[in-house]
């Protein structure tokens, strides 16, 4: 009778003790939510402060809702994006690493992350973690748009095409998705797929002047010389210092046959950037053909000058040499073309023979 006494006396011994540590990890559990939930709140101040663009301030709520809970991960995205504003890459790096450690599914985190690899030329990297931030959940258009972006990059041009338009899908005015889609149908031959982009590009956003530029050499492509004059002129009234929408039109001129035309937009070219090489060149082979020989080899001098590997400026300063009578110069040029490459140069080497 003693011993079962005893062991009862042990039993509620047990239970009290059970009792309390039931009790203290209740305590510590409903401390712990409160501190989650005291964070919360000032994270969300933080964000409301950020969203009026109260940067500064936002950031200190951010900074008091980790001292409060150091493992939530989204104070740490939203300190992140202000660090990318104010251009402080390496700090903003370091808070999405934080975020993706206090929690692998954070999709916004790989989303950031993916963007910072883009401002670093990590293109590969960057691939990975709009690809990461997807599987995790986040499908909004910027993370297609900008996943399209990095397969155009690495020359995946399908999975670019893919992405764009799934960015189109979530946003039908996206402008710069279809610009970019139409790039990446003009890098797959589809050239009237891609007009038909840059005109919902441009109809969206009559801003974007390179898809002017863009839309005129799928023109050319398709034969409509003077569709594409009529946009590299469009690009030129939005910026008057496009110097390639020039080099572009003048292009087109000289393949329509009209050299002065032509001349004037090289000529525009090299008086905007004056350290252009290739406007030189171009400037160049329409003198030749105007039969403007000593101007032409002066513009290749100075193309050769800015560019001293550039093969096409040889091979034709060689044309240009051989109808002034300067034949041992223009097989000296072409022999230098061929030895960048120009496989255009070897036949006029074996005259020189």
């Amino acid at each position: 009778m003693q011993i079962n006494l005893i062991n009862m006396k042990k039993t509620i011994l047990l239970l009290c003790l059970f009792a309390l540590f039931v009790s203290a990890a209740a305590q510590n559990e409903q401390a712990l939510k409160e501190l989650e939930k005291k964070s919360r709140l000032v994270y969300n101040e933080g964000v409301r402060l950020a969203a009026d663009g109260k940067y500064t301030d936002a950031h200190t709520k951010f900074d008091e809702s980790l001292f409060i809970q150091p493992e939530f991960a989204l104070p740490y995205i939203e300190r992140a994006k202000i660090k990318i504003l104010n251009k402080e890459y390496d700090l903003a790096v370091d808070d999405v690493a934080r975020a993706i450690a206090a929690d692998e599914e954070a999709a916004e985190a790989f989303y950031l992350r993916g963007y910072l690899h883009i401002l670093m030329n990590n293109y590969q990297e960057a691939l990975t973690d709009f690809t990461r931030a997807i599987q995790n959940g986040l499908s909004e258009n910027k993370v297609y748009y900008f996943r399209g972006l990095m397969n155009f990059k690495l020359k995946d041009y399908n999975s670019a095409l893919i992405d764009f338009t799934m960015a189109i899908d979530k946003k039908y005015d996206f402008a710069y998705a279809f610009n970019e889609r139409a790039s990446t149908k003009k890098m797959l031959g589809d050239y009237h797929g891609a007009i038909h982009d840059y005109n919902q590009a441009l109809a969206y956003d009559s801003t974007i002047i390179n898809a002017y530029d863009n839309r005129a050499s799928c023109k050319i492509k398709t034969g409509d010389f003077q569709g594409a004059i009529d946009d590299y002129t469009q690009a030129i009234k939005k910026d008057p210092q496009f110097y390639i929408a020039y080099n572009n039109r003048g292009n087109a001129y000289f393949q329509m046959a009209e050299y002065e035309k032509a001349l004037n937009d090289f000529s525009k070219v090299i008086e905007i950037k004056k350290d252009y090489a290739p406007g030189y060149n171009n400037a160049a082979i329409t003198k030749i053909k105007l039969e403007n020989y000593l101007g032409a080899v002066n513009d290749l001098d100075k193309a050769i000058e800015l560019d001293n590997e550039y093969g096409e400026a040889y091979l034709n300063r060689g044309y240009a040499k051989e109808f002034l009578g300067k034949f041992e110069a223009a097989c000296s040029d072409w022999r230098k073309a061929k030895e960048l490459g120009i496989e255009e140069a070897e036949k006029y080497i074996s005259e020189c023979e």
